[in-house]
């Protein structure tokens, strides 16, 4: 039987191409109708759904009509009542032809965006043509709820998803079956947040650190993690000190599992141990290279090629528990950290929300890692950023590559510190190309004579 694709599949984001005349009264789209509506009529919340939802791209949609109409499950005399037939109305090449000016403030969801609710404007009333699997025009006119099914489903043939317009969003995949916590402060922990918000993981508390004194007033300023937080109603909580009173209040959620991205404090055992599935940690190497705090500078430093993400299973000692799932990636020669870094936090956000239906469903044999393979990628120290000319031009560019987006690189000269903020390894030279003198502004580079 056919899926559903879910939001991020390039059909969902194509206008559809309209059904052929050689297609209708055919055999092949006889069996496309039949493919959508044994799809849709196994997700009872689903009322009608278009040719894309199942990756194939013609302006076609289908509606559950039976599911549009008051169900009373109770007969007169209080036996059940049978479940009405399924009735199936088929729209080939449709097109609104016309709106009420009036709109109307509806829920609504999607079977492609699966557990996410969120409230959109529609026209009170639509006007559609269209036409039969047997080629015979129609013209429909509808109001309430087919209305908004109407502009619904053509949204989706122009390759639009509700979303993309709704307003005040509900996740319920997060809080319903298997509620977890997230544990996360800087702007990696909120990006990675958001994707998971995106595809229906929506934590039942977000812990993350105090608010903390931020720019030249120095001001009492939220972590992005907090802001994106409060932004869609989850609780937050900002404990100074992961103690038994912080443990307590986290664990009062009564979450299964915990995600931690970047959160900035050492977990002790009584709070690892809190989450009956566990923490799951998002680790910007292929453990078991590189644990530690810096993975992507001390890649970048070794020259690697290859650097990765992993989703790891968290435990005491530092980034050495077992291999959830791995995904690994090119790093490219002229490729700085600052280019690096957010290509690896999109790929560990979206291995993170791939793994995740998996780890809840206990679908993945967890692989332990080989300490004997461990290296270390240790904190970085702002005197690590020197360097001398004279060194190995690819020693340079290697430095020069990995703290490019945090610490910088400088040398001295005539006594004065040189800031780095543009260089290139060219014809195995490395090439200083601009600077920032000690207490100047920044200019081209030359090597002084």
């Amino acid at each position: 039987m056919k899926e559903i694709v879910q939001d991020g599949a390039p059909v969902l984001r194509e206008i559809a191409k309209p059904v052929p005349e050689s297609l209708f009264n055919s055999p092949e789209l006889a069996r496309l109708i039949h493919d959508m509506t044994e799809v849709l009529d196994t997700f009872p919340e689903g009322v009608a759904l278009a040719a894309p939802q199942i990756d194939v791209s013609y302006r076609l949609f289908i509606v559950r009509k039976d599911r549009t109409l008051p169900f009373h499950k109770d007969t007169k005399d209080g036996k059940p009542a049978p479940e009405p037939a399924p009735e199936i109305e088929v729209y080939i090449n449709p097109e609104i032809v016309k709106t009420s000016r009036k709109q109307a403030s509806v829920d609504e969801g999607c079977l492609s965006v699966h557990n996410v609710y969120g409230t959109t404007k529609r026209h009170e009333r639509v006007t559609i043509k269209a036409r039969r699997p047997d080629g015979s025009h129609l013209s429909r006119g509808a109001g309430g709820l087919m209305a908004q099914i109407f502009e619904h489903e053509i949204d989706h043939l122009n390759g639009i998803l509700f979303t993309d317009h709704a307003e005040h969003f509900i996740h319920l995949a997060g809080h319903t079956a298997h509620p977890f916590a997230y544990f996360g402060t800087p702007a990696v922990a909120s990006d990675t947040l958001a994707t998971l918000l995106e595809r229906g993981f929506t934590p039942a508390v977000v812990v993350t650190s105090p608010d903390a004194p931020r720019g030249r007033g120095l001001a009492l300023t939220p972590s992005e993690t907090k802001v994106l937080a409060l932004a869609h109603d989850i609780p937050v909580l900002t404990p100074e000190k992961l103690d038994a009173d912080a443990i307590a209040a986290v664990s009062a959620f009564g979450c299964e599992y915990a995600v931690c991205v970047a959160y900035g404090k050492i977990f002790p055992e009584t709070l690892i141990s809190a989450f009956p599935k566990g923490v799951l940690n998002v680790h910007y190497s292929l453990l078991p290279k590189y644990r530690g705090a810096t993975p992507l500078e001390t890649a970048l430093l070794a020259g690697d090629t290859t650097t990765g993400v992993t989703v790891q299973k968290m435990v005491k000692e530092l980034d050495a528990g077992d291999i959830l799932a791995q995904k690994s990636v090119t790093i490219e020669e002229d490729e700085t950290a600052r280019e690096l870094r957010p290509r690896l936090i999109t790929l560990g956000a979206t291995l993170l929300a791939d793994t995740l239906p998996a780890f809840i469903a206990d679908e993945i044999a967890p692989l332990p890692q080989d300490a004997s393979q461990a290296t270390r990628a240790y904190k970085i120290k702002k005197e690590d950023g020197l360097l001398s000319l004279d060194a190995p031009a690819e020693e340079n560019w290697n430095k020069y590559r990995a703290y490019a987006d945090s610490i910088g690189t400088y040398f001295f000269e005539k006594g004065k510190r040189m800031k780095i903020t543009k260089a290139s390894l060219t014809n195995g030279q490395f090439v200083v190309e601009r600077v920032i003198p000690e207490g100047k502004r920044e200019i081209a580079y030359s090597v002084s004579k």
